[in-house]
């Protein structure tokens, strides 16, 4: 038992690094924190989350701060900020935009667990089957109207 205790203790070394604030009083930063850690956790992805408002942390906070981007206006980069080890991926609007994007492995820089999904290739795969049906019922249906139609013009 003591073996298996520091091993969920450390991250694997492909996890994602979260730099988080636990104490922020912006509602938006706690919002987007929390909405990572969601999807990040839905999709199975190690991540370490690393408090840079927690005491000790200051040079976890210069090291974010030094590598990631900070919006315009600010003095600093704010958290959330995510890396793939020393690799900056960066902020909640990169993680956000990728993520609806369906490209958030690549953002990430991880292998990707499920193929990309392609608009269309999928569902034209399945549907054509069902459209094929409706098709012939469509074009009975078609066939029959209009005679009719023809008969009381």
């Amino acid at each position: 038992m003591g073996e298996g205790e520091p091993a969920p203790a450390t991250a694997p070394p492909t996890a994602i690094k979260i730099f988080i604030s636990g104490n922020s009083g912006s509602k938006e930063i706690s919002n987007g924190q929390n909405r990572i850690i969601m999807i990040l956790k839905s999709l199975g992805i190690a991540m370490e989350l690393v408090d840079i408002s927690a005491p000790g942390m200051e040079e976890q906070r210069d090291i974010m701060r030094a590598s990631a981007k900070k919006k315009e206006g600010q003095r600093f980069a704010l958290p959330p900020q995510l890396f793939n080890g020393e690799k900056y991926c960066g902020d909640y609007d990169d993680f956000d935009v990728a993520n609806e994007d369906d490209e958030l492995e690549e953002f990430l820089a991880i292998p990707r667990k499920t193929p990309k999904f392609v608009p269309g290739q999928p569902e034209e795969e399945t549907k054509p089957e069902v459209g094929d049906a409706e098709k012939v019922a469509v074009a009975e249906d078609t066939t029959a109207e209009p005679a009719p139609a023809e008969v009381a013009a």
